[in-house]
């Protein structure tokens, strides 16, 4: 996560809070939906990665895990910690490609939800490879797949990110960095890319 990355998301955090109500509903019916798959509440400990405001956050400590967050912008720290004042979710600020501040395999699954795409080549590269540090059984990146729709082109082409780029080649640039790449749709425009990490 880059420093570009960093004040973008401090500008549109007080949108992204808005939304938040939205994507607690979002994430509910997406675990619900991929139980069968990966059921997350067989696990007890997990890193949400790009936490923003804290919806996913929420969601899987609903599903009783023992959850920590990290970002890169204050304003999404911020807000985060207040939508989720009442629980036990750690949430810590994290400095733009910086090592996380944890001991290897420190969580059963990290996660991470809509960040990467927006990310360049490089950046990418280092969330893969921190993931992979991090998660002691399974790295799960809930993303677009190939079925963008025309609102996606356009937010994708003012944020500037590596979307366009991304999308092409996902999988097979995962593969570079993880044992096992599994790719599950899970809504028309949405997936789950579920990795193995490969010292695993």
């Amino acid at each position: 996560m880059s420093k570009k990355h960093s004040k973008l998301f401090n500008y549109i955090a007080p949108v992204y809070a808005m939304f938040y109500n939205f994507q607690v509903k979002y994430y509910r019916e997406t675990l619900s939906k991929m139980k069968d798959v990966i059921d997350l509440k067989e696990y007890k400990t997990v890193l949400d990665i790009g936490c923003g405001t804290g919806a996913l956050c929420y969601v899987l400590y609903e599903n009783k895990l023992k959850v920590t967050g990290i970002d890169v912008a204050d304003k999404m720290i911020n807000k985060s910690k207040e939508k989720l004042a009442k629980t036990d979710v750690k949430i810590l600020k994290v400095k733009p490609n910086e090592k996380f501040p944890f001991e290897d395999k420190s969580f059963d699954i990290v996660i991470s939800s809509y960040v990467i795409h927006g990310l360049k080549p490089k950046d990418r590269a280092f969330v893969y490879k921190e993931a992979s540090r991090l998660a002691k059984e399974k790295v799960i990146f809930h993303e677009y797949n190939e079925n963008r729709a025309i609102l996606t082109t356009i937010v994708e082409w003012l944020e500037r990110g590596d979307y366009f780029n991304f999308i092409k080649i996902a999988k097979s640039e995962m593969a570079t960095h993880f044992e096992k790449v599994k790719v599950v749709d899970v809504y028309k425009r949405a997936a789950w890319y579920i990795l193995t990490p490969k010292d695993r």
